[in-house]
């Protein structure tokens, strides 16, 4: 990111070079117009407002000779320059992208929504700096996001954390139509490959979560207020304990020699019961009591499906 010059220092650098360093930066974010460019480097201090844009011309120019396949600007390009090709571009190799995928893989099941946006931004960038097609795409896809309007779930976010109530349409796959839900948007998690809005039903008033991906609009934002949320709090022994596994609603209330008390607060029981589930022999439920015999008649259940 570049700051405006200060004039009084311009004269220990060069200006061609400084304009020609600002223009491929834009050039790499995205096609631009002449105007564009020029706005910029005013901004920056760069160039005078009264300067000549053949300036701007022997600049692309210069940065052509120096091996960056810049496109003239006209009808075909919307009237703006496109670098199709420049000679910093990286070198990755398929063994490199390998290694990123391996790495990316033990953290992903395990990380939350903003860390897998800013991983889906840096594979993105990326991409954006390599020539061969082939690992382009290669490095688009290891985001666990890849399928996503990454821009969407950073407005749900935001509407998380201004307790925003979302007028949407949703299409539940056993449905025939898309139905019209108000909902308190509470949060916004990765689980099982798939991005979820946890959130409250005004009108049911019940904790649901949505499938980001059946969310079909949203037709309006407005503050939700005098709404009192509660949460199932689950009591539980869990031994071959490590913190590393903790979610940020989960916490110790007693260390014991075998194992941890934990306290954990989940959205609703279905989440509730998922997670404990996922702990297996190594968690015993302590309390609520009605709770527990949920999961004692969830395990005889399966076992039961297990045996037939």
């Amino acid at each position: 990111m570049f700051k405006p010059a200060n004039k009084a220092e311009l004269n220990q650098i060069s200006l061609t070079g400084m304009r020609g360093l600002v223009i491929v930066g834009m050039l790499m974010e995205a096609p631009q117009t002449l105007e564009s460019i020029r706005a910029k480097l005013v901004e920056l201090n760069l160039l005078e407002n009264d300067h000549s844009n053949d300036i701007l011309r022997i600049d692309l120019n210069t940065l052509r000779a120096m091996g960056c396949d810049i496109t003239h600007a006209n009808a075909k390009t919307d009237y703006k320059y496109v670098l199709k090709k420049h000679p910093f571009s990286l070198n990755i190799s398929k063994d490199e992208v390998a290694t990123i995928r391996k790495g990316f893989k033990k953290i992903k099941d395990s990380a939350n929504i903003s860390l897998l946006l800013r991983y889906d931004a840096l594979f993105k960038k990326l991409a954006g700096y390599t020539d061969n097609n082939d690992i382009k795409e290669e490095l688009y896809g290891l985001s666990a996001l890849k399928s996503y309007n990454t821009e969407l779930i950073k407005e749900m976010l935001d509407d998380c954390r201004n307790n925003i109530v979302l007028t949407l349409k949703y299409k539940n796959p056993s449905a025939e139509a898309e139905s019209l839900k108000e909902i308190l948007a509470q949060k916004v998690v990765f689980q099982n490959d798939k991005v979820y809005l946890y959130g409250y039903d005004i009108n049911k008033k019940e904790a649901v979560i949505l499938n980001l991906q059946r969310i079909c609009s949203i037709l309006s934002r407005t503050r939700g207020s005098g709404i009192e949320l509660e949460s199932v709090c689950i009591k539980y022994f869990l031994k071959s304990f490590g913190v590393n596994i903790l979610e940020e609603n989960e916490s110790i209330i007693e260390t014991l020699s075998d194992g941890c008390i934990i306290e954990g607060r989940y959205h609703n029981e279905f989440v509730a019961v998922q997670r404990i589930l996922s702990f297996g022999a190594d968690c015993t439920v302590l309390e609520p009591s009605d709770f527990r015999d949920k999961i004692i008649q969830k395990l005889k259940s399966m076992r039961q499906n297990y045996n037939d």
